[in-house]
């Protein structure tokens, strides 16, 4: 206890001292330096996050985490009929890991309205639609939580190119045969930031899709399954593909949407590069910093050895005052992260192009674990790196240093 008692004294008098020395300049860049890195690294991953999170959520929305369909030499958006009380659905409900199934069925037609007209590719479905998770895309809302027969939901990107508004009455025609053709009406119109539904999917009620199909009431096109975490969604598979027959394909998110989850993971290996080299930075930075404190203190250092103090009790003497410094540098750089994503998750202060970046605004998801995990990964590295200046203190010799001085 005494030891430590001293090595505290004797930091926080050095700290005092130099407040005058050159050493004191040299310390107050390092604390920014540290800063602004930290803030760098906590923001990046505040907003990488929000990405993930809104981006993954904005594809579950729309696709669930697994679609199941029946085997089909057929188009992607012709599919063969599957029973919605089929044996194997209640097989899936009663794993633990599945939270919801819903059903979905597909149809292409193209949209006729005045003198335009578009290809789409209509959603149909249900009651048993996740409304709650697919509400936030809704920029103008419906009366009810799925569409029915004569309704239908479109993106606000064919709304603009088609000039289409809400509760304007459009017609379907479906190249069949014989051909069909529905008069619908808009009831709401959505934007989720994917590309490929807001260039391409409306949704309808699944109703109008068994009928132009010839399907019985009972009959989808598949089922989109919900799992309780989706980051471990490649364990549940083989319990899930257990209780499938043969004849049932199985299809993960990240197989139908690569391009975007690839992104991401682009996105989180930049993180990490960044992590790795602001640690990296910071602690030669610290580590340039306490040499420079080691070098003014050397006729102090000289002295305390002539008095037979150890080489072990000095360098923790500096230790102790590199890691001060460290943890003042880290507290003020969390205080910048926080105050700016506060200010961009409160106010929408950053705007976004949603056509190259799929978000209107950069997001902010408050991974409070990532930024203790950021914290503790570089006070790990820098402690590491600052052990090697102070190392100096066992070649300074007593004697020369006092004469020196």
């Amino acid at each position: 206890m005494a030891k430590t008692s001293l090595v505290s004294f004797i930091s926080n008098r050095l700290e005092y001292q130099s407040g005058n020395s050159f050493s004191a300049s040299v310390i107050g860049i390092a604390k920014i330096s540290i800063a602004l890195g930290i803030s760098i690294l906590v923001t990046s991953l505040l907003i990488y996050e929000g990405f993930r999170e809104e981006i993954q959520n904005r594809i579950f929305s729309v696709s669930g985490h697994i679609s199941l369909r029946q085997f089909s030499t057929g188009t992607l958006y012709e599919e063969k009929a599957l029973e919605k009380n089929a044996e194997f659905l209640d097989k899936l409900k009663k794993l633990p890991e599945i939270t919801h199934i819903q059903s979905f069925a597909y149809k292409p037609a193209l949209i006729g309205a005045e003198n335009e007209v578009s290809g789409i590719v209509l959603k149909g479905i249900s009651s048993d639609f996740n409304f709650k998770i697919f509400e936030p895309n809704l920029i103008q809302k419906p009366r009810k939580k799925q569409p029915e027969e004569g309704e239908i939901w479109i993106s606000q990107k064919l709304a603009k190119t088609m000039q289409l508004a809400k509760n304007k009455e459009i017609v379907l025609f479906f190249i069949q045969n014989p051909p069909r053709y529905r008069k619908v009406k808009i009831t709401a119109i959505f934007q989720t930031g994917i590309e490929d539904v807001d260039d391409n999917v409306g949704f309808v009620s699944q109703n109008l899709l068994q009928e132009l199909n010839e399907w019985g009431p009972n009959q989808v096109g598949g089922f989109e399954v919900f799992v309780n975490d989706f980051k471990h969604m490649d364990f549940f598979l083989e319990n899930i593909g257990k209780e499938l027959p043969y004849n049932i394909g199985l299809e993960t998110v990240t197989q139908t949407y690569i391009q975007l989850f690839d992104w991401l993971n682009v996105i989180a290996r930049n993180v990490l590069i960044m992590f790795i080299l602001i640690s990296i930075v910071a602690g030669f930075n610290l580590a340039a910093t306490l040499l420079i404190m080691v070098l003014e203190r050397k006729q102090m250092i000289g002295v305390f050895k002539s008095m037979g103090a150890q080489n072990s009790l000095i360098r923790k003497v500096f230790v102790r005052n590199g890691i001060k410094i460290m943890v003042q540098g880290m507290l003020l750089g969390n205080g910048i992260a926080l105050a700016i994503c506060f200010l961009q998750d409160t106010f929408k202060i950053v705007d976004l192009n949603p056509e190259n970046y799929y978000l209107n605004s950069v997001p902010i998801s408050w991974n409070w674990p990532g930024i203790l995990g950021i914290n503790i990964g570089v006070l790990a590295i820098t402690w590491l790196v600052i052990l090697i200046p102070v190392r100096v203190v066992n070649k300074i010799n007593p004697s020369e240093a006092i004469r020196q001085g």
